[in-house]
């Protein structure tokens, strides 16, 4: 029952049975599309996987460490801070995950769960990290990009930043997006105005 308790984004809708398509191992893993919104908040900061349910199973109290080195973590993968994973370009992304598991993600869906995790930070610091995203090449990071905008920024950044990005969007999925972020934010502003 433990793992049907702790997961974040109630994977499992019945003892031994999992939903993958709500599992955040297999969001910010498998899936190469938008993160449906359900989830975001649901993804906190992670970028690859969860295993919270692995945590807290009964089972893995017999796990052992490790022991040949090739299996130890590297020091430099060791919670990279959010604004550092942002900032890689396709080819700093292979040669920091190198031999990694990471490095099958692709740049792209690395960047779409840091984008993820920003929004969720709290951290508005990383605004002008987000924000360099919005002009990205892959429509899926620009997406995410707005989402985690409209998380962090004030209504009047969301709305010039809007201005001057959806007349030249062309995608869809990054267009309601920037409705949404848009919508969100102005009726944020609304709540902040009676208080």
């Amino acid at each position: 029952q433990k793992c049907l308790d702790i997961c974040p984004t109630d994977a499992f809708p019945a003892p031994y049975q999992l939903d993958a398509r709500r599992c955040i191992a297999y969001l910010t893993i498998e899936h190469q599309g938008h993160i449906p919104r359900e989830f975001r908040e649901a993804i906190g900061n992670r970028v690859f996987g969860c295993d919270d349910c692995l945590a807290v199973c009964p089972w893995n109290k017999f796990a052992e460490t490790a022991r040949d080195v090739q299996m130890q973590a590297r020091a430099e993968l060791n919670a990279p801070a959010l604004a550092e994973l942002a900032a890689l370009d396709d080819a700093a992304f292979r040669k920091l995950f190198a031999g990694s598991p990471v490095k099958r993600l692709g740049r792209d869906r690395l960047i779409r769960n840091v984008l993820i995790a920003m929004g969720n930070s709290g951290l508005t610091y990383l605004l002008p990290n987000i924000e360099a995203h919005l002009t990205d090449h892959n429509p899926v990071v620009r997406a995410a990009a707005v989402w985690a905008l409209g998380q962090l920024a004030p209504q009047s950044a969301v709305s010039g930043l809007a201005a001057i990005h959806r007349p030249s969007e062309t995608d869809t999925d990054v267009l309601a997006e920037w409705g949404l972020a848009c919508e969100a934010t102005l009726g944020q502003s609304f709540s902040e105005d009676r208080h």
